[in-house]
């Protein structure tokens, strides 16, 4: 529903081709080893959890099974990382962005509890870098800035930087260095 044409002056349509931009990343992830945990439910626009989102709703926050979801694979990681993490060598986890609208109290839930996430990360012994903007401003109302090792301020500038974007702000200041 949401990727139909029909839907285009909704607020939940996404376009056909985002959708398949989508499903590119994720097999190409999967072709990669990335395994990706998604959400299984969702906080809706009226409060209510929810497994689908269907046409007219929106998704405001993630739902309670998502958030134990999540816990649940942040232990299974660091399990798996426990070798690397008694022999010195830091894991790196990277989140960017927030689970929903945090702004309001009534959808602030799933982030809220993700930030006790990243402390437990590392406590654990894994380095945590937070991309920026929302993502600071959470660990901020919910959290305390040691419960990190970095957060960067630009979270849009963070990931074109770790992908094969240029930064314009750093192309310039090393055009200016050559002169």
């Amino acid at each position: 529903v949401a990727e139909d044409p029909a839907h285009a002056d909704k607020a939940y349509y996404i376009e056909p081709a985002r959708v398949e931009q989508a499903q590119r990343m994720i097999a190409e992830g999967r072709r990669s080893g990335i395994q990706f945990v998604l959400p299984v439910d969702f906080v809706l626009q009226d409060g209510r959890a929810a497994e689908k989102i269907g046409p007219g709703d929106q998704q405001f926050d993630i739902g309670p099974k998502t958030s134990e979801l999540f816990e649940k694979k942040i232990g299974e990681f660091l399990a798996q990382k426990q070798g690397e993490i008694a022999s010195g060598r830091k894991p790196v986890a990277f989140h960017n962005g927030v689970f929903g609208m945090f702004e309001k109290p009534q959808f602030e839930t799933g982030t809220k509890r993700f930030m006790s996430q990243l402390k437990r990360l590392k406590d654990a012994g894994v380095e945590v870098y937070i991309g920026g903007g929302e993502g600071g401003t959470a660990l901020e109302q919910y959290g305390q800035p040691d419960w990190v090792t970095h957060v960067f301020t630009a979270g849009g500038t963070v990931l074109n930087a770790l992908g094969s974007q240029p930064v314009p702000y750093l192309v310039a200041l090393r055009m200016a260095s050559r002169r």
